[in-house]
């Protein structure tokens, strides 16, 4: 039926294609059938069997939802004037059984595992390391469920829609911090319940401090991001944003930010096209317009790296030309998160780099361009295998200070003038900074292996290189 629907949608379709291209290859989907898209006006497709949909046109699974007398017109189209929501009854299902809680009609929050590894005093997350966020107190959520990319690494699965402009119903950008504060302090309360949780941390964890706008699809989509970014800052709460960099207007527009990402995932417009699989027709030109739009920004700017073997770690020097476009503070270079088998993705573990190989690539990037004149190694996270490379403007007085003082944070938010990174830049523990004993983990906290690593370990089936990437020997935890 849904390619039967397929076709009906193709045969409609009109001429152009309002600058939107096909994915390369169907949506990465672990449990679902790969034989329709959760996009909002594409489909997946083949290279040599591209559909092009026009945008008034709506995804094949709400055509298909009219024949069952869930849509609104029996043709399957929205009808005219008619304004629709973005998470149909399918996303909702699918994201709802992947732990996401849903808010409203377009947005999410879900809780990150650092947060239950924190509240067990088994470390923090990478941003703890980095920038001395409090894990255990972050929030992970997004405005917008809709994304421009269909990254083959993307740990979400694709259950989501896709979409190069806002075209759903808006919900109030209050409503959906409100909610969203709600539905996270609901998850944390159903921890207390896991073995080793600390009550004092259980308790604290009540009070969000920090937001990841990173959960999901593209948060810089939602057209009323600003006054949920001020909505959140109103309440004390940082701001860690993520886009992909497919939207250079919106990156120009935005109200300060704690810390702003741009996700660099390759230095050429082929592996780009390869690896993030982007809607937008013209999406290179779009991809450095928003690294020239994160240079003029004054806060805190991040370029994220998320390394795949075999896909895009053959151009170290690509990518450092692409640094003197953005000028970015900070640059993150992290192994990609292997999210298990899927019909639309070909990576397996043996596309996932070791931390050793991160380190390595961090150091061949900084030897081009000239880069290490402007920059260099600050923090490693070892359990996350990602490594910071840092501008040497917050090497103060021979210390790094990529850690955060969020409260000076918001005391300049609240005066209104114009600030910048430094203003709010606070001292890196020694224990976070690259090349530490700690690899940047917390003393504070307790390492625990899982137990097929220990048993690995303790069988002699772990090599050297493998044992080289843990803090110590796992046979001995």
């Amino acid at each position: 039926l849904l390619h039967s629907l397929d076709r009906l949608a193709r045969a409609d379709a009109p001429g152009t294609d309002q600058g939107r291209r096909e994915e390369a290859a169907a949506p990465l989907d672990e449990a679902g059938d790969d034989s329709d898209s959760d996009s909002d006006s594409t489909t997946a497709a083949s290279d040599g069997d591209a559909a092009k949909l026009g945008a008034g046109h709506s995804d094949i699974e709400e055509v298909a939802d009219s024949c069952t007398g869930t849509a609104a017109s029996s043709s399957g189209l929205v009808s005219k004037g008619k304004t629709r929501e973005m998470v149909t009854k399918r996303h909702r299902k699918e994201l709802t059984k992947e732990g996401y809680k849903i808010i409203g009609s377009h947005s999410a929050v879900k809780l990150c595992r650092w947060t239950k590894h924190q509240l067990r005093g088994r470390g923090g997350c990478y941003k703890h390391s980095f920038y001395g966020i409090t894990s255990f107190q972050c929030m992970e959520a997004t405005p917008s469920l809709a994304c421009a990319n269909k990254c083959v690494f993307c740990w979400r699965h694709h259950k989501n829609p896709t979409g190069t402009e806002w075209k759903w119903k808006m919900d109030e950008p209050e409503a959906i911090v409100a909610e969203g504060i709600e539905q996270h302090q609901k998850m944390i309360k159903e921890c207390k319940g896991i073995p080793g949780v600390k009550p004092e941390r259980w308790q604290a964890a009540m009070q969000v401090r920090h937001c990841a706008l990173s959960l999901v699809g593209e948060p810089i989509m939602y057209p009323r991001i600003n006054e949920l970014l001020a909505d959140l800052h109103r309440r004390k709460i940082s701001t860690f944003l993520v886009t992909n960099a497919q939207f250079p207007e919106a990156i120009e527009q935005l109200c300060p930010v704690t810390q702003l990402y741009v996700s660099i995932d390759a230095g050429t417009p082929d592996a780009l096209k390869k690896v993030d699989r982007p809607i937008f027709t013209d999406f290179w030109d779009r991809y450095l317009d928003s690294l020239r739009a994160l240079a003029k920004k004054k806060q805190r700017t991040t370029y994220r790296l998320t390394l795949v073997k075999d896909h895009n770690m053959a151009d170290a020097e690509d990518y450092a030309r692409l640094v003197a476009l953005g000028d970015p503070d900070l640059i993150e270079i992290k192994s990609v998160t292997f999210c298990g088998e899927s019909k639309a993705s070909s990576l397996t573990m043996g596309n996932v780099p070791w931390h050793e190989e991160v380190r390595l690539f961090a150091e061949r990037i900084l030897s081009h361009e000239g880069l290490s004149e402007n920059y260099e190694l600050a923090c490693e996270h070892q359990h996350s295998c990602i490594v910071l490379i840092a501008h040497k403007r917050f090497k103060i007085q021979g210390s790094w200070h990529t850690w955060i003082d969020y409260d000076r944070f918001h005391e300049l938010v609240a005066e209104g003038s114009e600030f910048s990174a430094l203003d709010y830049a606070a001292p890196t523990p020694a224990w976070a900074l690259y090349g530490s004993e700690e690899h940047g983990f917390d003393p504070q906290e307790t390492r625990v292996f899982h137990n097929r690593t220990k048993r690995k370990a303790k069988e002699g089936l772990l090599s050297e290189a493998q044992l080289r990437n843990y803090p110590h020997n796992p046979a001995q935890a």
